[in-house]
């Protein structure tokens, strides 16, 4: 690459021989099973319909009750269609897991699957970025720098177990994305950026440690409220530009209930949603370069941030 790490210059400019050498490739050799799978998934599909259908019916016959025969059926419907979806699943997980890899490879960046810790997690929950729960899991993670600062962005999902009649299930306290920005120069206060929701039980937790900020623009002010240990630093950092670059991801992702914070050398930033880094639907054609491109437009949009809070602290004029 001419410009190591401008993720913004690859996805705009070379992202058709990124996609022609290194990513079709895998899928047109994953094309082929993916069908073989789909042709496997309708055959397994029509035996499942049966089974639903016999099981609805030996129920009903032996008068165990029109609910248990409902419930019954409906657990059937569940196992077969997990048997018939699996070739595809298995298909989908591999190309996957091939096509990341790839494009890590290309910008360099790492790519890990799952199986990792985040580091600084506890940040997340201490500022209540992302509620403590029973159990927490994290998946695909990018890793890499841009302009001097090291990122990592990953998907997370927190649950707590939750008592019922029957035993207990596991309940979602947060699915979405997570995003971990170093930056070299470390910051002297803290700052955190809440949607304007429901902050009046989000400040219980804090006391009188970070005080309200005032952003100074009327549409701003009823998107976001902002507290801070040090009023100064926090209006040059949440500068309208930033701002605006945090509601841009947030479209981005079609997620919801941004959050972020500023503390120490890193910006933490978590946004409610889907899970991102996957490739669609198996019944559909894997040949399509839509479903990569999403995944660097994703990145860049987190070089934006970077790039936002750089220029915060050059002292230059946002652009």
């Amino acid at each position: 690459m001419e410009r190591p790490g401008d993720l913004l210059a690859l996805a705009e400019e070379t992202f058709p021989r990124l996609y022609g050498e290194r990513i079709e490739p895998i899928l047109k050799a994953r094309e082929v099973e993916r069908l073989a799978a789909i042709k496997t998934f309708w055959q397994r599909a029509g035996l499942g319909a049966i089974a639903v259908l016999g099981v609805f019916w030996l129920t009903s016959l032996f008068s165990l009750g029109f609910d248990l025969a409902i419930f019954a059926a409906l657990a059937t419907a569940m196992a077969t269609g997990a048997w018939a979806m699996a070739p595809a699943s298995a298909v989908a997980a591999a190309a996957k897991k091939q096509a990341l890899e790839a494009i890590a490879g290309a910008i360099n960046c790492s790519y890990t699957l799952d199986s990792f810790a985040p580091d600084g997690i506890e940040q997340f929950t201490q500022w209540q970025l992302v509620p403590t729960g029973d159990r927490a899991t994290f998946h695909d993670r990018f890793a890499g720098t841009h302009h001097g600062c090291s990122f990592a962005f990953f998907d997370g999902h927190v649950q707590k177990k939750v008592k019922t009649r029957r035993g207990s299930r596991w309940e979602t306290l947060f699915r979405g994305q997570l995003i971990c920005i170093e930056f070299p120069k470390r910051f002297l206060a803290t700052t955190v950026i809440h949607r304007d929701a429901g902050m009046l039980n989000f400040m219980q937790g804090w006391g009188s440690s970070l005080q309200r900020v005032g952003l100074g623009e009327s549409r701003l002010e009823k998107a976001f409220e902002v507290f801070s240990s040090d009023q100064v630093e926090a209006r040059a950092l949440i500068h309208p530009v930033f701002m605006e670059r945090l509601l841009e991801l947030e479209t981005r992702f079609r997620g919801k209930q941004l959050r972020c914070a500023f503390t120490t050398g890193q910006l933490l930033v978590a946004i409610e949603g889907r899970d991102r880094f996957e490739l669609g639907s198996m019944f559909t054609t894997l040949l399509d370069e839509a479903r990569v491109r999403v995944i660097l437009t994703d990145l860049s949009e987190i070089m934006k941030l970077i790039d936002a809070v750089l220029t915060a602290e050059r002292g230059a004029l946002p652009r």
